[in-house]
Formats: structure tokens, C-alpha cells, sequence
């Protein structure tokens, strides 16, 4: 088995942060990490001279390497050749590097290809699960010279070999810089000597990649000499003997990690801690009745620029200017006699209408996900006329629009030349079909407001016999209102308004300093509730309790979950009955660490391996050493060859050993007896 790293950086580029590489403490990362190879990996260039002197002072293998910009999105892949090719490989990276001046550039796969030639003689290794990833059209492009994609986590490795095609790498991606940590991402191959053929051969088949160098994938590095379980992991010693330390460690190390700390979940001002809890819900459930509402929010964005007093100004104002034309009709001159003196102007109608229905059909066009789907129930050549017939129609109807917006200029600048010539009254102009519409959709958005102000519940969901529910109402009054806005402005007359009517409420919102963006908040109150089991508004402790669940669920969004002894917050039949089966559950995706000194959850959950951490002093000196193995084994080993018997761990960690342990088992038996 070996361990290689086949993505280290040395030089800062204009895509990196600024950094000076140490080739002292390369060398150390190499011997104190065994890593039998790495490449030399920069942004797109390659520094022959350089890689030269770090060949010659490391004694295991160093491929010579590029990380090239690739594809319109600019995804990263690793190329990486023999050392005997270097002279070559030198002179293409070279354009590379005259194409690539700005950290936004990239290269098409077309002159990846012209560049680079054969591309079987080098191993290539996309990001895949990994940011900057390579476009899937690029990875498919490629597909004949691509064995291995790289990506980010332990989590990531674990479903590729599980559900991709691509056989998962890992590496560390890292920048030598004197003290800095020493990364714990590197992959581990079945092979004998070290070749750019014989790695490849290796990334042909997923058996011979691994994160560990035991147990294969189930295990891999989570710092470094020491290995983890890819599923859960239970860490276990007496007081003070590094557990938390352990995970703060792990934390500081990855990335993305899901980290819920000893007693942080318990609650010391409980009159806080329910606004804080309920403020907490409202803002994860905040995109969810934003979705919602979105719908409503149009229509008061709609109404919101709708002014009834004007319309009916404008229709007062045409009325008497008509009645006046009509009196001075007998004295009228040549000038208000002509047709064109009142005449109406055409309507400009939108075309907003048509040129969403061709967008929609765009999407239809372009959509990947669902394509399979579209096409088996519309043909594409269909859709491809439909489009073609749509964007004709949208164009003979703007054409007509522009000759209409001619005419009207026309028509207007000869009414007001005729006007000038004239003591005659012209009739003003009002669009009545605008008016109308203006009125319909103000009764509508009354009888859709009383809708959406009706008491009823939007959204119920169970998180492990916890339900969740969202629900809407009425305000109660102008104090509500002002809490929903955080602001000083007073809401009486506005809820005065919006008791009576919804039109005239808008009127009145828009006297405050709340935002039109905002005003469809104010029409329905929102009210987040956490209910137990038996439909009673959860307690103190049944808060702690739901924010445990939440939170582990709330893990999966991330690459690892730590948990440090819930069984300090916690009672046993909660954790045994709630929350064990979830852990179970998330530790089968994802790596699960939990520092526990509980047999409920240290046993009784069944992890897949166990960390026991023990304190030594030496020379004064304070030094945590771990002990690790599979629940079977006999024995748990130290990366120092040390060991100790598990079942001595187990039951002192545990158990608070075997007396103890044999006490009330007695005890359990005589009052069973």
C-alpha cells in the first residue's frame, strides 16, 4: 500500500493567497507523514527549476505537475507526468501559462488537447466533487484519459465509491509554509513501485483506492498517524485525558465540519433562551414562507402602485372637459373642428406576457436535469417551432406597438398645435380600460387578502415525535405590527386600515417607513410552534431536546459530525430511544465522532471503532496518546506500537470498571429477583 498526494503547491500564482513555500518543511511532511509520493501541482504554470531542487532533495518519488483552468466555469484539473518527460512537459506548460495571465482564465478542452497532444502518457484528475469543480461535459470530453476526480472530504469519497462511476481521490491540495499544519488528506493505492502507468492502473479500479492504509476505505486519517471510522466513531478515557482536546483538533484540522460542544444546547436564562429558540426557527423556516408568500408578495407590489384617488381625478377631470368641448360646440372654429382636435390615442398593450411564454419555452429548450422527461411528452422539434413562432409573433406585435407609439406622437403633436390655434376646450384624455383594471384588481387583492389573513396552518413536520408547525392569523393589534417591523414608527392608523380594508391598508403602510418590498409581511402574522409528543408546547428541557435532533439532522449539510458527551445535557432513555438511531443513520453518509463516557451512547449505540484517550506526563510535560481499534479487537493499538487491553477501556471508561460494573449488575438481578 502506498500513500501519495498528487496536489501540493510551492509557488504562489495569481489564483493563489499570498504564501512562501518552505522546502524544509516539505521534507518533513514527507518523512513524518510516510508519504511515498507527491506532484508538484501549480496554478497554471510549472517552475522546472524548482521542481528540479525539490526532486533532488526528497527521497521518495515527485511527479512533475500542472493545476490548469479549464472550461467556461474554469474548473481545476491536475496534470501530472514521469520525470523523464519533463523537458517536454515544460515547453507545454509554458502555454498554458501565456494563455492563463488572469485568475478568471481558462482553456477550452480543444486546446487542452492541441497544447498537451497524447494525453494518454499523463494522468489526469479533474475536481469532481471538489470547488472549482470541471463541467461534466469536460469530464465526459475526456472520459478515455480520466481514471480518478478528485474530491474534498472523507464524506465525498465515501459516495463516490458508492454511487459514481469515477474512481475518488483525496489529497491535500496544500501550500508548505513553515509551521503550518501538516494535512491529513491523502490517498492510499495498491501498488508496488510508483509509476505515472502504474497509479493509473490503480485508478481503474476502485478496490485498489483507499483513505487508509488498514480496513481500506471504512477507516481513513483524520489527524495525522491517527485513523478513524468512516462511519461512527466513539471516543472514549477518564477525566481530562484529551477527548474534548482530540475533537478540537479534528475541527481545527477539516473542513465544513458539524461540531455540536459539550453543554451548549442547555439552557441558563430560559426566558432568553425562548425567544433566542423561536427567533432561531423563524429564521430557518424564513425561506420556506418567503416561497409561500411570493405569490401574495406580487400582487401587493401590484396594488401597491395602483392610486384610485388619481384615476378617479383623471376620470372627474375628463368629464367636465368633455362637458365644456360639448357647450362650446356651436361656437366652434375651424381648428377644434377637426376630427383630430379630440381624437382618442391608441392603447399600447404589454408584451410582457409573450415574452415570458418564450423564456418558459427557453428553459424547456435548455433544461438538462429533466431533458429525458421533456422530450418523451414534447417532441423537441415542437418545441423548437413553438419558440420560432412565438419570438415572429413577439416581433410583429412590437413592430405594431412602435407604429401605434408613432401615430399617438403624431396625433398628440398636432392636438397641441391645434390647441394652441384655439380658445376651444379639448376633452382630456383617459384610459377607461386602465381605470377599470385598476378597480378589479383592487377588489381582488381585498378578497385575496382576507385569504391569506384567515387563520390556518401552513406546514406541520415530525423531527423524531417532535412536531414543528407553521402557522398564520390575523394581527392582533398595532403592537404586533411594530414588532414585526424593529422599528419606532407607530402602526394604530394603519391598523385601523387594515381591520377594514386591504387597499386602503397599503395606502396607510406606505405613511411608515416600511419598505414596499416588505409590505406583504404585514398582512398575516407567522407563528413558528414546537409541539412534544402529546401536542403541548415543548418544555425547557424539551427545547434542548429538539435542538439536539435538529442539530444532528442539520449535520448532513456538512462533511463530518463531532458531538462531545450529550450525555452531559441529556438523560439515557432519551438518547438510547431518540437520538442513537439517528446518529446510526448519519454515520452510514458521513463520518460521526462522539466523545461520550456514557455506556448508553458508547455502547449501546454499537459504533464501528473506538478512540480511547489517555494523559501521560513526561519530563513535565503533558502528552495525550490514543489508543484505537474495532469493537471485537482485543486490544486497542497507539500509532507508538503501545497497547491496551479494550475491554479494560471499555469498562473504566464506561462502566467505571469492572467492580463497579459487577456491583450493579448484582443489583439489577435482586430486584428483578
Amino acid at each position: 500500500m502506498k500513500k501519495i498526494d498528487l496536489h501540493i503547491h510551492t509557488i504562489k500564482t495569481i489564483s493563489d493567497y499570498d504564501f512562501q513555500f518552505s522546502l524544509e518543511h516539505l521534507t518533513s511532511y514527507v518523512s513524518e507523514m510516510q508519504i511515498d509520493a507527491i506532484a508538484i501541482t501549480n496554478h497554471n504554470l510549472f517552475d522546472r527549476n524548482q521542481f528540479e531542487e525539490i526532486f533532488d532533495a526528497l527521497d521518495i518519488m515527485v511527479f512533475p505537475g500542472i493545476e490548469i483552468n479549464i472550461g467556461v466555469n474554469g474548473g481545476h484539473i491536475l496534470v501530472i507526468t514521469e520525470k523523464a518527460d519533463i523537458e517536454d512537459f515544460a515547453i507545454k506548460c509554458l502555454k498554458v501559462e501565456e494563455r492563463i495571465q488572469q485568475p478568471t482564465d481558462s482553456i477550452s478542452v480543444d486546446e487542452f488537447g492541441e497544447i498537451f497532444g497524447n494525453l494518454n502518457k499523463y494522468i489526469l484528475i479533474p475536481h469532481y466533487d471538489k470547488s472549482p469543480c470541471v463541467d461534466k461535459k469536460i469530464v465526459k470530453a475526456l472520459d478515455n484519459h480520466i481514471m480518478a476526480g478528485e474530491v474534498s472530504s472523507a464524506k465525498k469519497f465515501i459516495y463516490c465509491k458508492k454511487n459514481e462511476s469515477i474512481v475518488p481521490v483525496i489529497f491535500s491540495d496544500w501550500r508548505p509554509v513553515e509551521n503550518s499544519p501538516f494535512p491529513v488528506k491523502q490517498t492510499y493505492i495498491d501498488a508496488g513501485v510508483l509509476s505515472v502507468k502504474a497509479i493509473k492502473r490503480c485508478f481503474m479500479d476502485k478496490t485498489k483506492v483507499h483513505l487508509s492504509d488498514k480496513e481500506g476505505h471504512h477507516l481513513f486519517q483524520v489527524l495525522p498517524g491517527i485513523n478513524m471510522s468512516t462511519g461512527l466513531t466513539v471516543v472514549i478515557g477518564g477525566r481530562s485525558s484529551g477527548k474534548s482536546y482530540t475533537l478540537n483538533r479534528i475541527n481545527e484540522v477539516h473542513d465544513n465540519i458539524k461540531y455540536i460542544k459539550q453543554f451548549a444546547l442547555l439552557e441558563k436564562e430560559p426566558e432568553k433562551a425562548e425567544a433566542e429558540f423561536l427567533k432561531g426557527m423563524e429564521s430557518q423556516q424564513s425561506q420556506f414562507i418567503q416561497e409561500y408568500l411570493r405569490p401574495f408578495s406580487l400582487a401587493v407590489n401590484e396594488v401597491a402602485n395602483i392610486d384610485l384617488v388619481k384615476d378617479e381625478k383623471k376620470i372627474d377631470s375628463y368629464i367636465k372637459s368633455l362637458l365644456k368641448y360639448a357647450s362650446e360646440t356651436e361656437r366652434a372654429d375651424a381648428y377644434s373642428k377637426c376630427r383630430l382636435f379630440s381624437e382618442t390615442e391608441y392603447t399600447i398593450e404589454d408584451l410582457n406576457v409573450l415574452k415570458e411564454l418564450i423564456d418558459a419555452v427557453e428553459k424547456l429548450l435548455d433544461a438538462r436535469k429533466y431533458k429525458e422527461l421533456i422530450e418523451n411528452n414534447v417532441e423537441r422539434e415542437s418545441l423548437i417551432n413553438l419558440h420560432a413562432e412565438l419570438i415572429k409573433k413577439y416581433i410583429q406585435e412590437d413592430v405594431l406597438i412602435k407604429k401605434k407609439e408613432w401615430v399617438n406622437e403624431l396625433i398628440g403633436n398636432i392636438k397641441n398645435r391645434l390647441q394652441s390655434k384655439t380658445s376651444a376646450t379639448k376633452p382630456k384624455n383617459v384610459n377607461f380600460y386602465e381605470v377599470q383594471l385598476n378597480r378589479a384588481k383592487v377588489r381582488k387583492f381585498n378578497t385575496l387578502a382576507n385569504l391569506v389573513e384567515k387563520e390556518s396552518i401552513i406546514r406541520e413536520t415530525d423531527i423524531e415525535g417532535f412536531k414543528v408547525r407553521i402557522s398564520k392569523r390575523r394581527y392582533k393589534g398595532a403592537g404586533e405590527l411594530k414588532n414585526k417591523s424593529g422599528r419606532r414608527t407607530a402602526f394604530k392608523e394603519a391598523f385601523d386600515k387594515y381591520a377594514l380594508d386591504a387597499y386602503d391598508y397599503i395606502q396607510e403602510l406606505k405613511a411608515t417607513d416600511v419598505l414596499e418590498k416588505d409590505y406583504y409581511q404585514f398582512f398575516a402574522k407567522i407563528d413558528y410552534d414546537i409541539l412534544n409528543q402529546y401536542g403541548f408546547p415543548v418544555s425547557g428541557g424539551e427545547r434542548a431536546e429538539f435542538n439536539l435532533l435538529r442539530e444532528i439532522n442539520d449535520a448532513l449539510q456538512y462533511e463530518m459530525l463531532l458531538i462531545d458527551e450529550p450525555e452531559s445535557s441529556f438523560d439515557n432513555i432519551f438518547l438510547k430511544e431518540k437520538v442513537n438511531h439517528l446518529i446510526k443513520e448519519i454515520s452510514e453518509v458521513m463520518p460521526v465522532i462522539i466523545v461520550t463516557h456514557n455506556n448508553t451512547v458508547g455502547a449501546s449505540i454499537q459504533p464501528d471503532y473506538i478512540v480511547h484517550t489517555k494523559r501521560e506526563i513526561h519530563e513535565g510535560n503533558v502528552e495525550f496518546k490514543l489508543f484505537s481499534g474495532f469493537p471485537t479487537d482485543r486490544v486497542l493499538l497507539c500509532g507508538d506500537g503501545s497497547s491496551i487491553p479494550n475491554i479494560e477501556a471499555t469498562m473504566n471508561c464506561l462502566e467505571a470498571g469492572r467492580d463497579a460494573y459487577e456491583e450493579r449488575r448484582i443489583e439489577y438481578e435482586m430486584l428483578e429477583d
